[in-house]
């Protein structure tokens, strides 16, 4: 029980103890409030000076710049005064100077006007006599091309003659290898009369168709180079010639090159130089020994 008596009196000391301590938290409480609110209020009185500061410098820069726009309001009056005055003088002297520019800058133009009709006439004219001119040019060389193609036609006929005169000479060649083939035969016979006469007449045929062959020769050089010159300026295809040693003796034959108009080939020798040497040969020693055994 004393315990009990003991606990219930440190329980009500305690009570006591949280109750002082309560009513003093209180009180310090209402005392830090009021101190709080005499801050705020302080505060606040120092804002309120503050603005009332600024207004009244607002309300002075405000005067101040009233004040310029009145200035700078009446300097824009006499300005604008100014200039509408400038203006009207400008307008006046305007239209002063257009009487006499505008009829001046009038008679410029039509000035220039007939000068530019005049030039466009000239060269409406120069124009018309170069295309004349052209026209006369373009008929020319059409006849000028015109005598060329005939020309080259002349010269092509004459290439196909002499083709089939160089054919001819090389048939009568022919007949001259085999006339001497067969001469070479009766030389290893016995002996025929009138042999000496028979190689005469060769020797005088051979001789002729050598100068009809460098008649042709000639001939056929001319052509090839009229042709050349034709061929040149035109760029038509034509016949060629060229010559060409062959055989050991030196002699001069010819081949006919032709473009695929013509339609010519080379042509083979006329005849051959060791050949008739060799029959002439064989027949003098042959009339050699009848004259001995004679």
């Amino acid at each position: 029980e004393k315990c009990q008596q003991q606990d219930e009196e440190k329980e009500v000391k305690e009570e006591k103890v949280k109750k002082t301590n309560e009513g003093q938290d209180e009180e310090e409480d209402g005392e830090r409030e009021a101190w709080e609110e005499e801050q705020e209020v302080e505060e606040l009185r120092a804002q309120v000076m503050h603005l009332l500061m600024e207004l009244e410098e607002t309300r002075e820069v405000s005067q101040r710049h009233e004040d310029s726009f009145t200035e700078m309001q009446g300097q824009s009056v006499g300005e604008r005064l100014a200039s509408t005055n400038q203006a009207e003088t400008f307008t006046r002297q305007i239209h002063r100077l257009q009487g006499t520019q505008l009829r001046s800058v009038q008679e410029e133009m039509h000035s220039v006007e007939e000068e530019k009709d005049r030039e466009l006439d000239e060269m409406q004219e120069e124009l018309r006599l170069a295309h004349e001119e052209v026209l006369l040019l373009q008929q020319a060389a059409e006849e000028v091309a015109a005598e060329r193609e005939n020309d080259i036609a002349l010269l092509q006929e004459e290439l196909c003659r002499m083709r089939a005169e160089l054919q001819r000479l090389h048939a009568t060649a022919q007949e001259y290898e085999l006339e001497i083939t067969t001469l070479r035969a009766e030389i290893n016979c016995p002996p025929v009369f009138g042999l000496k006469n028979e190689l005469a007449e060769l020797q005088q045929r051979y001789d002729l168709s050598q100068r009809e062959r460098a008649a042709l020769e000639q001939q056929l050089q001319h052509c090839r180079t009229e042709l050349q010159k034709l061929g040149s300026k035109t760029q038509v295809p034509l016949c060629m010639l060229q010559v060409r040693s062959v055989s050991p003796g030196g002699l001069s034959v010819f081949q006919l090159l032709v473009s695929p108009t013509c339609h010519l080939q080379s042509e083979p020798p006329v005849l051959s130089a060791p050949l008739i040497g060799l029959v002439v040969i064989v027949a003098l020693i042959w009339c050699w020994w009848e004259e001995l055994a004679s």
